[in-house]
C-alpha cells in the first residue's frame, strides 16, 4: 500500500486485496496517514483482486472517520465483480464509486 497526499485528498494505491489478511493493517495505515486537513480518502481498487466482509468493514470504518470531519470516501476503478458486490449490498449509496475507464 502507498499513499499520496493531494491537497485535502489522501489517495491510497497499490492494494492487491482488501480481505481479512490485510483489512486491519489497511485501516491503521489509512488512519495513520490522515492529517486534519484531509476531507477525502480515495481508495484505488484498480489492482484489487478481492474484497471480503472484513475489507468492507475497514472501508466503512474509514467512512465513519471521514464523516466525522465532513468528508467522504471515494472508491476508484473497482473491477466489475467488486463493483457489482457494492451495488448488491447498496454500498454505492454510502461510497462514491468511480468506475474503470472504458
Amino acid at each position: 500500500m502507498r499513499t499520496e497526499k493531494i491537497g485535502p485528498t489522501l489517495l491510497v494505491t497499490d492494494l492487491p486485496t482488501l480481505t481479512s489478511d490485510n483489512s486491519r493493517a489497511f485501516k491503521e495505515f489509512v488512519r495513520g496517514a490522515l492529517e486534519p486537513a484531509h476531507t477525502v480518502v480515495e481508495v484505488d481498487l484498480g489492482a484489487a483482486r478481492s474484497v471480503d466482509s472484513n475489507g468492507l468493514g475497514a472501508l466503512i470504518s474509514i467512512h465513519k472517520t471521514l464523516c466525522g470531519r465532513g468528508g467522504r470516501v471515494r472508491l476508484l476503478h473497482p473491477s466489475p465483480l467488486i463493483n457489482e458486490m457494492f451495488q448488491l449490498l447498496q454500498l454505492d449509496k454510502i461510497f462514491e464509486i468511480v468506475p474503470r475507464p472504458t
